[in-house]
């Protein structure tokens, strides 16, 4: 009998000191294990009661399990506080110019940049500008030329005249040959102005005319 008092007064001591939580949260993992580990204690065998280290181990598991949980809340609240402060600093982005992978510009008048990148030496490189009809507006020819990132600064004069092209988007394109004569695959880079910016679950998008809209990520370079 003395076994039993003695289970019994255990068992009603952890119920007392984990009921009460497990009551006011009926839906948690934790709620749900303290209920399976008072239901085990009461149903035990009177003879051969649970161990204390082994009613210790079964809390630090839920205990380990909670920790994690609250370690994941930490986690989501640290990656949402991330993603409204890549918002804020995205909409400081509204009225600059950037630019991302493509090979259209968007020229307003004053100048764009035609930008590639180059992944070997080139012995010829040929920068093309051309209106939506294909008709060349603009061409440059550069001799020898290293690999890297190469700029071609355009100001809108239109080729064989002093006038300058209207403003608008506008398609370049870029021809590179080795000293044996092979193409090399050049990386072109649009050049677009930001008109707005979008802010949603899949993250912040930033919107423009030439180069549509584009994942923040993906921009290259702020103009």
């Amino acid at each position: 009998m003395a076994t039993t008092t003695a289970v019994s007064s255990s068992a009603n001591s952890v119920l007392a000191k984990f009921a009460a939580p497990a009551e006011a949260k009926s839906e948690g993992a934790q709620d749900r294990f303290l209920k399976l580990l008072v239901t085990q204690m009461q149903n035990q065998d009177p003879l051969n009661p649970m161990e204390n280290a082994e009613v210790t181990s079964q809390i630090a598991q839920i205990n380990t399990v909670t920790g994690i949980d609250k370690l994941n809340t930490s986690v989501t609240s640290m990656s949402d506080r991330l993603a409204n402060a890549q918002s804020i600093q995205a909409t400081s982005m509204i009225g600059r110019h950037v630019l991302a992978a493509g090979n259209q510009v968007e020229f307003d008048g004053a100048g764009a940049p035609l930008t590639f990148d180059l992944p070997e030496r080139a012995a010829s490189v040929n920068v093309t500008v051309v209106d939506e009809k294909g008709a060349t507006l603009f061409s440059e020819d550069m001799r020898a030329t290293d690999s890297g990132r190469q700029v071609v600064a355009w100001d809108g004069t239109l080729k064989g005249s002093t006038e300058k092209a209207a403003a608008g988007v506008y398609t370049f394109r870029v021809e590179a040959l080795d000293a044996k004569g092979t193409r090399i695959n050049t990386t072109t880079y649009g050049y677009a102005r930001v008109g707005s910016v979008t802010l949603d679950n899949g993250g912040v998008t930033v919107n423009t005319k030439a180069l549509g809209a584009l994942a923040v990520d993906s921009v290259d370079a702020i103009i």
